[in-house]
């Protein structure tokens, strides 16, 4: 199946797959956020219950601590001889100094603990003998005296109205022979506030506690007025829950005392654990929009910083298809990255087309002015052959043999030269028009010119360019033979040299000079009669069959000239 962006551009592309790719990072960071979230509350949750697991074990221990003070003090001998004594004689001196005694005794108890507000003993007869840092904190009598009828001697904590205290009491009994008579009542009050600060010093956060017992609120450090509905989770066990209260969320962590019927409340608002949750939120979506938009521009850039060479690269190839083979639309400058070896690959491909075009081009002209050279003293063909043909059949009619011979070769010739359309024929071919050539030339000079020829008949059949070897015959023949009074010989030769065939043409005339050879390398000497120079044989064959073939000029000044060519060996 194709990709579902199979069709868009490619700086399309790299921009959704940017996109997608964010998409997916984005996704994988909420669901990580949500799962750290997760653990994060969970771990507050679970240090806040252990907190106040340790906080409410120190505070039960503390209050633990004051009911054996609360025992060790209503079972002191020496506090009981001094109620016998107030509860015998209420209005004796006696009594007076032993009240003094009392409160000194009950002092002493007192002082052991900062957070104990005020002790307190009621006698027989409804007096009250109070002491301690801070006596206006008292419980109720009326209610004391309530909750300790069904007690049995045990201690009873309760609230004081209207301050943030509690009270310890119990009955006061004879434990002098085991009567356990009632001989007065104990009560120790608590000033909460202070026992807090003194006990849990550790932890400032605990310090927000509630304390619940029998369906009522003993204490709370704060100033909300909570309801015991708030907290109905009283008397079981210990742990945490998140609770709506008054239209607000907490998280109230309880455990209870393993002493007493109290139970211990913690309420953390749930904002403030949220409030880390939402502020990492809110960094992440920052983050996020932040990254969305670096994405959206450095995307695009990059997208199109690679599509922009890719497009310039596309618009070149289609007018390339359209035949405009020019550079100007590649720009000058690229990256050093594969786009860039595109664009170099591309500009070395059309130097290469255009180098083979002009090749093929120059060599098409080349042989075309080859072939209008050859051709263009040819007004009408038919009418030259007829005429020649008469010329003939007329010197034989009068037995002139010579001037038979001269028109029969200069017709074959002709023929020759102007029938074979194709740029290649074969030495066979080639040598044809050489021996016409010479046929005529040997009637004009007569023992003047010598002609040779050694060739194989294994090379008959090889190709060579029309009209390479009988130029350089003609070219001897014009600057040999007509500026020397001797004979002039011409030995044309063909052999294979090096899997190649060199096809060589000396003579033994004047020579030429070398700055005259240099003329004719570069064309500017031409030849005197046919027009075609040996320049323009050279880069014929150089065209057809490359730089390694052409043709080579050795001559000295009073010796000869030797015009050699170099030609693969190639057969029909």
């Amino acid at each position: 199946m194709k990709p579902f962006n199979s069709n868009f551009r490619i700086k399309n592309k790299i921009f959704s797959v940017s996109l997608l790719l964010l998409m997916i990072f984005g996704l994988l960071g909420l669901v990580t956020f949500q799962y750290f979230t997760s653990s994060y509350e969970k771990r507050i949750y679970e240090e806040s219950a252990d907190m106040l697991q340790l906080s409410s074990s120190i505070v039960d221990k503390e209050l633990n601590m004051i009911e054996d003070l609360s025992f060790q003090v209503s079972t002191d001998s020496i506090i009981q001889n001094y109620l016998k004594t107030i509860n015998e004689n209420r209005y004796s001196f006696e009594s007076y100094d032993t009240k003094m005694k009392l409160l000194e005794r009950m002092l002493s108890y007192a002082s052991t603990r900062k957070y104990i507000a005020s002790m307190q003993i009621i006698d027989l007869h409804g007096q009250k003998h109070t002491t301690g840092f801070d006596t206006s904190l008292e419980n109720d009598r009326g209610k004391i005296g309530r909750v300790l009828s069904g007690s049995k001697g045990s201690n009873v904590w309760t609230k004081i109205e209207g301050e943030n205290g509690i009270s310890s009491a119990r009955q006061i009994r004879k434990k002098a022979n085991l009567s356990l008579q009632n001989i007065g009542t104990l009560i120790i009050s608590i000033d909460m506030d202070t026992f807090v600060d003194e006990t849990l010093n550790f932890s400032p956060e605990n310090k927000d506690m509630v304390i619940t017992s029998m369906h009522e609120i003993f204490y709370q450090s704060n100033d909300s007025e909570w309801e015991m509905s708030d907290f109905s989770n009283e008397n079981n066990g210990s742990g945490y829950m998140v609770e709506s209260i008054d239209g607000k969320e907490y998280l109230l962590t309880y455990s209870h005392s393993n002493f007493s019927q109290l139970t211990y409340h913690h309420l953390l608002p749930y904002g403030d654990i949220k409030k880390q949750t939402n502020a990492i939120k809110i960094i992440m979506i920052v983050c996020f929009l932040l990254m969305l938009t670096l994405t959206i521009l450095l995307s695009r850039r990059a997208a199109n910083n690679i599509s922009k060479p890719l497009e310039a690269l596309s618009s070149q190839m289609e007018k390339v298809q359209k035949g405009d083979f020019s550079e100007s639309a590649l720009p000058k400058e690229y990256y050093n990255d594969e786009i860039g070896e595109l664009h170099d690959n591309f500009r070395l491909m059309l130097n290469r087309i255009n180098e083979l075009i002009k090749e093929n081009y120059t060599k098409q002209l080349m042989i075309q002015e080859t072939e209008y050279k050859a051709l263009q003293a040819q007004i009408n063909p038919h009418f030259l052959y007829n005429t020649l043909d008469s010329i003939n059949w007329m010197a034989k009619i009068n037995k002139q043999e010579k001037i038979s011979v001269m028109a029969d070769a200069l017709g074959n010739m002709m023929r020759n030269i102007i029938s074979k359309k194709a740029p290649m024929i074969t030495i066979k071919e080639e040598l044809e028009i050489v021996r016409n050539y010479i046929t005529i030339q040997k009637y004009r000079y007569e023992h003047r010119l010598n002609f040779s020829l050694d060739i194989s008949e294994v090379y008959e059949d090889s190709l060579i360019p029309k009209l390479s070897i009988q130029p350089i015959v003609e070219n001897a023949i014009q600057h040999g033979l007509e500026e020397m009074i001797d004979e002039c010989r011409i030995h044309l030769k063909i052999s294979e040299v090096n899997d190649g065939l060199e096809i060589v043409v000396s003579d033994n005339g004047p020579g030429i000079e070398e700055d005259q050879l240099g003329g004719i390398y570069r064309g500017e000497i031409r030849s005197k009669s046919s027009g075609i120079g040996l320049n323009n044989i050279n880069e014929r064959i150089k065209m057809m069959f490359g730089d390694e073939y052409g043709l080579t000029i050795d001559s000295e000044v009073g010796v000869g000239t030797r015009v050699s060519i170099q030609l693969p060996l190639k057969a029909e």
